[in-house]
């Protein structure tokens, strides 16, 4: 199978196969949707695969105001009704992980199965910030600064970037893919508009949150999170957060990992997938456990 790329209006997205289920994956930052390179052809056999570029992010635009999350769900759904699905299951990693996880709150019947890799609730994080946990999330309260960051970071923008792809992965990400975010990163409106994304997190993202949980609103869809052994949710009870916002949840450690699940263990996230996404929905359930 071939990887293809396309645009549904301001959205590129990457696409593989033509099953008749739609999987849909969303990467993180500092990368694009070239980060599931790995993945995209062995999940097509089943289903057609799309990777995006989040809104602002790649090559994808971001019209109109909004680097919110649910801005950029907004985008995801005109894309599910552009490609003629009304349900996909998601997958998303870090920052796409926290834009699955809005679209699938705000527009429930869309989302069949969701996966979220190496992240905690925007509301969990915010609330639970500490010495120690500031330590490791510097780089969010430095993104938050008005164009400080944009300065500073255009400056060297490959600098920048390896700085978190050496220190948060326990395997060297591949130069080919380095250099294709490092490129994209470049483009001054890229790079704004990932700041952009963060900023939205300390503000729209984290009331929206903040509402839903007053509202007792939780994820209703079968939840897989899996995250790095080694990486900065190693210590944290991943399942009993998770649990506080979701209503079945099954966790899963990735051995040999830090941060950048997709690109440092292929292998391991597609057999963990596989395995949640084959599965037909069950009783609510809560566990740990390491593929």
């Amino acid at each position: 199978m071939t990887v293809t790329s396309h645009f549904c209006g301001p959205t590129h997205y990457r696409r593989c196969g033509s099953g008749d289920r739609l999987l849909v994956l969303l990467h993180g930052w500092p990368q694009t949707g070239h980060c599931w390179r790995h993945l995209m052809e062995p999940l097509a056999e089943r289903y057609t695969v799309v990777a995006p570029d989040l809104r602002g992010y790649g090559r994808s635009e971001a019209r109109g105001p909004g680097r919110d999350k649910r801005a950029a769900a907004a985008d995801l759904s005109r894309l599910l009704a552009e490609l003629g699905f009304d349900r996909a299951d998601v997958v998303g990693h870090d920052r796409g992980a926290r834009v699955a996880h809005r679209w699938a709150l705000d527009r429930p019947d869309e989302i069949g199965r969701l996966a979220l890799l190496d992240v905690l609730p925007t509301r969990e994080v915010m609330r639970s910030v500490d010495k120690d946990s500031a330590g490791f999330l510097w780089h969010w309260f430095f993104h938050l600064q008005p164009d400080l960051p944009e300065l500073l970071i255009g400056g060297d923008v490959e600098a920048y970037l390896r700085f978190f792809f050496e220190r948060q992965a326990l395997h060297p990400i591949e130069e080919e893919a380095v250099a294709e975010y490092v490129a994209a990163f470049s483009d001054p409106r890229v790079l704004r508009a990932s700041l952009e994304d963060y900023r939205a997190g300390f503000h729209e993202d984290l009331a929206a949150d903040e509402a839903d949980f007053q509202a007792r609103r939780r994820l209703t869809q079968p939840l897989l999170v899996l995250w790095g052994e080694q990486g900065g949710l190693g210590g944290a009870d991943v399942a009993g957060i998770w649990s506080r916002y979701a209503e079945r949840v099954t966790t899963a450690a990735i051995p040999d990992c830090k941060h950048f699940l997709p690109e440092e263990q292929p292998g391991r996230v597609l057999a963990a997938l596989r395995a949640f996404l084959k599965e037909q929905p069950t009783c609510n359930s809560s566990e740990g456990a390491s593929p």
